[in-house]
């Protein structure tokens, strides 16, 4: 049972769905299982909703050298099962963590970057350690955002009335190394802390690295004074451990609906942390 009545619109173009949406009390609807249940609930009251799956090219996922560009309709069992992506470790890592064969099938990556439900953590985190594009398109016309702006302060970005994401674009390193290391809540796959590390070295130092958490924190964040304290450092446990030392709960708020211990979260995320860089 829909718990609040609204009108429903699948335009046939993108410029339609702008226009649609740019009236107020319209929201789009991606499609994504969280937004079903959103909808279904009253979590969300739109007066009207915009479907975008009759618009073309959103369910894409094209290869051009190096880039990679994603549509925002691509569930994440597709994107697991695109040959592009294997070279991607630490995403193909964060979408196995997501066990739910429903959810995995069902939740796409513009839900996930318009929703931030807890099932698309893992995901996230993985777009932020890769640096990662998010394409918009609006009235007035099109633009990007880096992913580091994206879930800067909030669990959305600040997107103008109308604009629509359209995909998201990876830069393909095939020297960098990554992976996602999670914690799930008693084997439930309902990740407690998860941690996507993307790095590059140069005779076993650390030339670069980024780490995003997710799961333990209310939005995807890249830990940048860990990343420093760590570049230039060769690859061992002292290093990795003496580096951890920068991460504390006054400058990492932590907070988890399965531990409520913030103490003991922090403990868990910096095992995964030392667990994915020595990894490398």
């Amino acid at each position: 049972m829909i718990l609040n009545p609204f009108l429903y619109s699948a335009p046939d173009t993108m410029q339609e769905a702008i226009s649609l949406l740019s009236v107020n009390g319209s929201e789009l609807f991606t499609g994504d299982q969280a937004h079903v249940g959103n909808a279904k609930r009253g979590t969300i009251k739109p007066t009207s909703i915009i479907s975008l799956r009759k618009v073309p090219g959103l369910k894409s996922i094209t290869q051009n050298g190096s880039k990679l560009e994603i549509g925002s309709a691509v569930t994440f069992g597709s994107l697991l099962s695109n040959s592009a992506v294997d070279s991607v470790s630490v995403l193909t890592d964060a979408l196995k963590a997501i066990k739910d064969p429903h959810l995995r099938n069902h939740s796409n990556i513009g839900g996930a970057f318009y929703l931030n439900a807890p099932a698309h953590a893992p995901v996230l985190a993985a777009f932020l350690a890769l640096n990662a594009l998010v394409n918009v398109t609006g009235p007035e016309g099109n633009r990007q955002i880096l992913m580091d702006d994206y879930f800067k302060n909030k669990a959305t970005a600040e997107l103008t009335k109308g604009e629509i994401l359209q995909s998201i674009t990876l830069d393909i390193d095939s020297e960098a190394q990554g992976s996602f290391h999670f914690i799930d809540y008693l084997k439930s796959g309902k990740v407690v802390s998860g941690v996507a590390v993307v790095l590059n070295q140069q005779q076993n130092q650390l030339s670069d690295i980024r780490i995003a958490v997710s799961g333990c924190v209310e939005i995807p964040t890249r830990l940048t004074t860990l990343e420093e304290a760590l570049k230039g450092k060769e690859i061992n446990k002292e290093n990795v451990d003496e580096a951890l030392k920068v991460l504390d709960l006054d400058g990492l708020i932590i907070s988890g609906m399965f531990i409520s211990n913030p103490s003991y979260l922090l403990h868990l995320t910096k095992v995964l942390i030392r667990r994915a860089v020595l990894k490398s």
